[in-house]
């Protein structure tokens, strides 16, 4: 073989294919598939990582332009021949390079972290006589030696602070050739899986036998159809992932472990560290490149069988995988919109699914519209646990505030969760309060001339927090001064609408002053760790009442916890999107899931100006199956996935009447070859955020029922486009089916 087919990491797309180099002798027998190399790229040979994908005995270009690989980045491959497949695939299936779905499955390089030990020199034929000759003398050498002589491997850092000395006498006894230097490779960012203990499996309900053996079955006798546990809220949907994975593992299989990054707390690992110990690791966002590198080593390596993490641990390199579990599976969060490619973790597990012959587990209380439809279907096998275990369902009541607004109670609190929150005080037992909106007011206005404090940079109304005395942009991070004046008319009537956490928060300690209050959103989490300090402290009983975001609706289990109010189910539903019921039936279920979790009764308050609607009617009761089918019938009615698929073409500049009129030349070209009417388009219209960081954003959407067709006719289009239009200052953003339009 004496050419390495390689990809390079440029993710431009007229660059988006394979390049020939030459192996040079001295690498030739080193190289493999997989394998991540650093070759001379452009007129100037300036080095860049590329990725083998495959070998070749010729090339179809001039020998004299071949150039050689420079050097390999590591021995070994940094991805497998399937992973390689399955980078393909995200190539097509989401529009985008096969450099970014390499670098999207693979870490990024960094050092390994090592530390200095030393141990005797077994290499030293004469190591007796020098130990004798230093042991006879009373020396730091003889201190230091006396620590190493049973043979063990001493950091070098151990030595010095217990022994109390410098480098000197080590480095002597190095000299001498008595000792000699080792390193040994430290693993960042691991859970500390000795401080959790071990737990005995509990004896399953008929609902959960069920479920495993459903599993085992598709297990054993691989069909491809994933698996949907519709369980609800304190099922024991765990404890049946937990027997899943312990059945891979019995089978010298690996498992996968999704989970939302919200609901990534050390309550839900400990879960599976105890029952599977150091098998177990983590991976998340609050780790850093480092961090992340070292735990996918080990999962290369083989050292651990179990990676948990949010959507990113679907690219765990284990190559003997056996089951993929996606917990609360209908999280958003699941599917990437912002960064390229836009990939769906759950499609990704289908195509490992595939790959490797492994089993995908799909759970959550509050399944997707799409997947339940799915379940219908037949594509997907449906198991059902409609009880929890151990203990009831917790009381919930909705809450009309306009009936509160009309007895003139201008609070937050309606009077019914008022005096729940002051008897849990009483009772010594905890309360959730839920906001899906952080900040203490969500915009400032002017009472004269109604003008709104809006970022220039992003075209949203600035957030105001108290906690610093600023406006703040949510979208570019941007913050000015609360003016004293109107900007536009110079009135001094200047007002705080809307409601934040931060808001709920200082309410809480003006009505309930005894209350001990903790507070969770983005504000309150920024710093490493904090989110879990939060949680810890309110297990402990240190706080009486934990205000917050979604980060709080689900994942947790209290057992104090008797008392939930969703401040304001309403903010969900005017989204202005199709998903707008389903998020809010999901979200309010959710939540009031958090209550009584153990053998004290629990108690829900749903707060809206909506006590209608048929997304938070069916909530309060629990009822699924009622909320899915008033749901699927909207969706058919108005041609909404599931029964059609929706793709977003997204324009973005800084000059916004040139993006406008090239969107309006693409809607041209389609209709042009939309022949049979088979494509339907919305637009172009302004994207829900119009500007962000001083660009632009305008948006077209097609709708076709046909997927398949639907991308080759936007690709066509847009190359059709290309042809005749300059969009060099044009940034494109394609995304099929994407959470929010």
């Amino acid at each position: 073989m004496e050419y390495a087919l390689i990809i390079v990491s440029l993710s431009h797309s007229n660059i988006d294919h394979i390049f020939h180099y030459r192996i040079p002798a001295r690498l030739r027998g080193s190289i493999e598939i997989g394998m991540r190399v650093m070759v001379p790229f452009g007129r100037g040979n300036r080095k860049i990582e590329g990725y083998v994908v495959g070998f070749s005995d010729n090339a179809d270009v001039d020998e004299s332009l071949i150039k050689d690989i420079a050097d390999i980045c590591e021995s070994y491959s940094i991805i497998s021949p399937k992973r390689i497949e399955l980078a393909k695939w995200m190539q097509e299936k989401y529009y985008t390079t096969l450099s970014n779905c390499i670098q999207c499955i693979i870490p990024k390089r960094v050092n390994e972290k090592n530390f200095a030990c030393v141990v005797l020199n077994d290499e030293n034929d004469n190591i007796e006589a020098e130990i004798e000759k230093v042991m006879k003398k009373d020396t730091k050498q003889r201190n230091v030696l006396s620590l190493l002589l049973n043979g063990d491997e001493i950091p070098v850092s151990h030595i010095k602070n217990f022994l109390e000395v410098d480098d000197a006498p080590i480095t002597a006894l190095i000299k001498k050739g008595i000792i000699k230097r080792v390193y040994e490779q430290v693993y960042r960012g691991n859970f500390n899986t000795a401080s959790v203990k071990k737990t005995v499996p509990p004896p399953l309900t008929e609902e959960q036998e069920n479920a495993c053996n459903a599993i085992f079955n598709e297990m054993d006798n691989f069909t491809g159809k994933p698996i949907l546990v519709h369980g609800v809220t304190g099922s024991g949907k765990t404890e049946i992932y937990l027997r899943a994975i312990e059945k891979a593992l019995n089978e010298g299989k690996s498992a996968i472990v999704l989970v939302p990054e919200i609901s990534l707390t050390q309550q839900t690992v400990e879960r599976f560290v105890s029952r599977f110990g150091d098998k177990v690791s983590v991976t998340h966002s609050r780790l850093n490149d480092g961090e992340r590198y070292d735990q996918w080593t080990r999962a290369r390596l083989g050292e651990i069988s179990v990676m948990i993490g949010p959507r990113s641990a679907v690219f765990t390199p284990f190559e003997n995988l056996g089951i993929i579990i996606i917990d609360e599976e209908h999280e958003t969060t699941y599917k990437s919109d912002q960064l390229s490619p836009k990939y769906d973790a759950r499609e990704v597990a289908k195509k490992l699914s595939e790959l490797y012959k492994c089993t995908v587990v799909l759970g959550s209380a509050t399944p997707s519209v799409t997947s339940y439809y799915k379940a219908e279907k037949g594509e997907y096998n449906l198991c059902i646990l409609s009880n929890r275990v151990n203990h009831s369902f917790p009381d919930i009541e909705i809450v009309d505030m306009r009936a509160e607004l009309a007895k003139r109670n201008f609070s937050v609190f309606s009077e019914k969760l008022s005096r729940a929150i002051k008897n849990n005080i009483e009772n010594k037992e905890q309360t959730i309060l839920f906001l899906n909106r952080r900040g203490y007011s969500t915009f400032v206005s002017c009472r004269e001339c109604g003008y709104v404090m809006t970022c220039k940079n992003c075209n949203v109304s600035y957030t105001y927090h108290k906690g610093i005395n600023k406006l703040s942009c949510h979208y570019c991070g941007a913050t000015v001064n609360v003016p004293a004046v109107c900007p536009s008319c110079g009135s001094k009537h200047i007002k705080y609408f809307g409601t934040g956490t931060e808001k709920i928060e200082q309410e809480v300690n003006k009505y309930f002053p005894e209350a001990r209050v903790l507070r969770m959103d983005l504000d309150t989490t920024q710093r490493k760790n904090s989110h879990q300090a939060i949680l810890d402290e309110f297990r402990r009983g240190k706080a009486d009442i934990l205000i917050g975001t979604q980060m709080i609706a689900k994942g947790l289990d209290f057992e104090n916890v008797t008392l939930v109010g969703i401040i304001a189910a309403d903010l969900s539903l005017n989204l202005g999107d199709y998903r707008s019921g389903e998020t809010t039936y999901q979200l309010v279920s959710q939540v009031a899931g958090r209550a009584g979790r153990a053998e004290k009764k629990g108690k829900v308050y749903i707060q809206t100006y909506s006590p209608e609607h048929y997304s938070i009617r069916y909530a309060a009761k629990n009822d699924y199956a009622g909320f899915y089918n008033q749901e699927i019938e909207y969706r058919k009615s108005m041609v909404y996935p599931p029964f059609t698929n929706i793709f977003l073409i997204m324009f973005v500049g800084e000059n916004e009447g040139y993006i406008k009129q090239c969107l309006s030349d693409l809607l041209y070209v389609m209709k042009h070859y939309n022949k049979n009417n088979m494509f339907t388009h919305l637009g172009p219209s302004p994207a829900v955020i119009s500007k962000i960081n001083n660009n632009y954003r305008w948006q077209l959407i097609v709708k076709c029922e046909n997927e398949e067709k639907l991308r080759n006719y936007v690709l066509f289009c847009l190359n059709k486009l290309k042809q005749n239009v300059n969009l060099k200052n044009i940034s494109i953003h394609l995304n099929l089916n994407p959470n929010y339009m």
